[in-house]
C-alpha cells in the first residue's frame, strides 16, 4: 500500500513537473513578463548594494550575529523538544500535556521519507 501511494505522488509529482516546465517556457517567451524581470532583478541589485552597506556597520554586524545564534538556539531546543515530547508519551501514553499557563496542548507526531 505504502509504494502505491508513493507511485501515486510520484506520479503527481512528475505531472507537475511538466505543466511547470510549460508554464516557465511560456513566461520566457513573454517580452511583457522578460521586461518584469528585468526591472526585479535592478531592483534585488539595488536592494542588495544597500544591505551591504548596511551590514559593514559594526552594531549592524553584531545583530547579525547575535540573531544567528539565537536561531541555532531555537533550532536545537526544538530538536530536544520533540525527543522529550516523544519520551513523554512513550511513559504516559497521553498525547495531551499542559503548559507552564495551563493550556492543554496536543502533541502531534510526523512522519517523512
Amino acid at each position: 500500500m505504502i509504494t502505491k501511494r508513493l507511485k501515486i505522488l510520484n506520479d503527481l509529482q512528475d505531472e507537475l513537473d511538466k505543466i511547470k516546465v510549460v508554464m516557465v517556457d511560456s513566461l520566457e517567451n513573454d517580452p511583457a513578463y522578460q521586461a518584469l524581470q528585468a526591472e526585479a532583478q535592478k531592483f534585488k541589485d539595488e536592494v542588495k548594494e544597500k544591505k551591504a552597506k548596511v551590514s559593514s556597520n559594526e552594531t549592524m554586524q553584531a545583530m547579525e550575529k547575535q540573531m544567528k545564534e539565537l536561531r541555532e538556539d531555537i533550532k536545537e531546543n526544538k530538536e530536544v523538544l520533540a525527543q522529550e515530547l516523544a519520551d513523554y508519551y512513550k511513559d504516559s501514553g497521553s498525547l495531551q500535556i499542559i503548559d507552564d499557563e495551563g493550556n492543554q496542548k496536543r502533541i502531534i507526531f510526523s512522519a517523512n521519507l
